[in-house]
């Protein structure tokens, strides 16, 4: 992009009319550098390959794009605030939203719920020193998952949106004890839902939940909070050591401990970990490189005592490997493949990962080359190039209910996609596909036990829970009123 480009000059243009003081050139550039994120050398194909199939990432990075543009902008504002005043929540904190005023009391006010539905009422907004409350009274509109957990077959808990009069959603938790077959609403932190890709900047706010049991869970992303009396009430943690602005961008709990996966804007992603019944967060030594691209993720899979974390960047990047108590550097699989990978776990020695190479260069094995399965035996010491096939070029999601077992979630198709979820009972030889509605993108599967699983599906702009309770042969959408 040079000077005289039309894009640039406008944004610089609009960024100065906002502001007294031009925003800096390195930061109006960086902006402005967005849209052009695509490397160099790609294969032919690769790209528009890699943004269908990898929808999630493509999706962030969009998100990014149009939030880099409105934080330089609302940063700009801020400068220009009578009196110098920033607004609450510090550098790169997002207001939170505006809740409508309740009316009435709670007793006479809220609905009672009814079976098969989930009568949701939104949590106020923080108070600087009470970490949750009791529920405003009033019914907002449907409820749009965003994370869900389950502790057993029949307890789990969903966090998402609901719709509540202000500019963004409002962040609730709602609960099942049946399987997922009903669910009735539960108290949530005093947070921000956040939905933007948790990056430096991208505001406050939670969008993931972990359970470990029906007392200690965790609401995260960026930031932090952690519930001992199964979600009654809810505080918000820090992690020492990594200092002020750090995000957490990943958690999940097995065997008695919680880890989390932490960033505060540096080089390295660092891992925590904790019991579960308290907050005495322990910080690893181990360092997890960032990548170089757009939209750093981080996949934290854990079974028993075993764990791994993978970082992909457009490429796998690095990782870590939790073994004997302690987080080690690891090598993931397909880490030159020139691609992305999808990791999950069925016991501590058996893992599938699914890799898609070749899209941002030329993988150093030719064999890397396209979509394959690859499997460990030995807790991720090494993996091994299976030769049975995937059964769609469009992979979003991956499950291990058990090993052998393989459950992937993603589309069909270029002009047209259909959303799927494909099920193999053994290890990839056949496949039983169940459809979904077209445009669905899985975002999201889950086992709690070798039957029964959960799959978060997105379609436009709606999120919706499924069920099965059959090892992924067929799904349900779980009934969530006015979703």
């Amino acid at each position: 992009m040079t000077e005289h480009d039309p894009f640039e000059r406008d944004l610089r243009d609009v960024l100065d009319e906002l502001a007294a003081v031009p925003a800096p050139d390195a930061l109006r550039a960086r902006v402005a550098a967005i849209p052009h994120l695509e490397p160099s050398g790609a294969r032919a194909g690769g790209i528009s390959r890699f943004l269908t199939a990898r929808g999630r990432a493509f999706r962030a990075l969009s998100t990014l794009a149009a939030a880099a543009v409105i934080l330089v902008a609302a940063a700009l504002v801020v400068t220009t605030l009578p009196g110098g005043g920033a607004t609450p929540g510090g550098d790169g904190g997002a207001t939170l939203p505006t809740r409508p005023a309740a009316t009435g009391s709670p007793a006479s006010s809220a609905p009672a719920a009814t079976a098969g539905t989930v009568v949701i009422v939104p949590t106020p907004l923080p108070s600087a020193s009470a970490s949750s409350s009791p529920a405003l009274p009033g019914t907002p509109s449907g409820f749009e998952a965003a994370s869900v957990t389950f502790v057993s077959s029949e307890d789990g808990w969903a966090l998402g949106s609901v719709s509540c009069g202000s500019s963004a959603p409002c962040a609730a938790i709602v609960k099942t004890t049946d399987g997922g077959r009903t669910w009735t609403q539960a108290t949530a932190p005093q947070t921000a839902l956040h939905r933007a890709p948790v990056q430096p900047g991208s505001g406050a706010g939670v969008s993931g939940i972990r359970f470990a049991n029906a007392s200690d869970g965790w609401a995260f992303g960026p930031d932090l909070w952690s519930t001992h009396d199964g979600g009654a009430t809810w505080t918000q943690v820090t992690i020492p050591g990594m200092g002020a602005g750090t995000m957490v961008v990943a958690l999940e709990t097995s065997d008695g401990m919680v880890h989390a996966v932490a960033w505060n804007g540096s080089g390295s992603y660092r891992i925590a970990s904790s019991p579960v019944g308290t907050d005495a967060w322990q910080l690893s030594s181990v360092q997890i490189p960032v990548g170089a691209g757009p939209v750093p993720q981080i996949q934290l899979v854990l079974s028993g005592s075993a764990g791994w974390a993978v970082e992909v960047d457009r490429v796998v990047v690095g990782g870590a490997r939790l073994s004997g108590g302690t987080w080690r550097s690891w090598t993931p699989p397909c880490s030159n493949a020139m691609g992305p990978a999808l990791l999950d776990a069925a016991t501590p020695s058996d893992l599938v990962a699914e890799c898609d190479g070749g899209i941002w260069g030329t993988p150093s094995d030719p064999l890397q080359n396209g979509q394959h399965l690859y499997v460990s035996t030995d807790g991720g010491l090494a993996f091994s190039r299976s030769t049975a096939s995937v059964p769609f070029s469009n992979v979003d999601a991956i499950a291990e209910p058990t090993a052998g077992s393989i459950v992937l979630g993603g589309t069909r198709g270029q002009a047209t996609s259909v959303g799927v979820i494909a099920t193999s009972t053994d290890a990839g030889r056949t496949w039983a596909s169940y459809d979904l509605p077209a445009g669905s993108v899985v975002q999201y599967i889950g086992f709690t036990t070798p039957a029964q699983g959960v799959a978060i599906v997105e379609t436009g702009t709606a999120t919706h829970l499924y069920m099965t309770y059959d090892g992924g042969t067929s799904w349900t959408e779980t009934a969530v009123a006015g979703s």
